[in-house]
């Protein structure tokens, strides 16, 4: 089973969602803090588990988001390309 936050993108307005993607480092497990202050591991299926968000995309093309206790950052690429074949979406 995979849990957690997720990114998706839409090009057509919201009509569809092609690309999901768990917000994950793709590893094989590290131990991370929520928002509560109770850690968890991130790894291919599990991803934080909630928080308060924001997100923007930087000139250089970067995608941040920011939940209360961490700072992602990807791009477009990673974000459309499949997950490692350990991961079950």
């Amino acid at each position: 089973m995979v849990t957690g936050l997720f990114a998706a993108v839409s090009f057509d307005e919201g009509e569809t969602w092609p690309h999901i993607r768990l917000v994950s480092d793709d590893g094989s497990g590290r131990e991370i803090e929520t928002m509560d202050k109770r850690p968890f591991t991130m790894d291919l299926n599990t991803a934080e588990p909630g928080g308060y968000l924001t997100a923007c995309q930087s000139e250089d093309g970067i995608i941040h988001l920011i939940s209360s206790q961490q700072h992602y950052a990807f791009n477009l690429e990673w974000l459309t390309t499949l997950p490692p074949a350990k991961a079950k979406i």
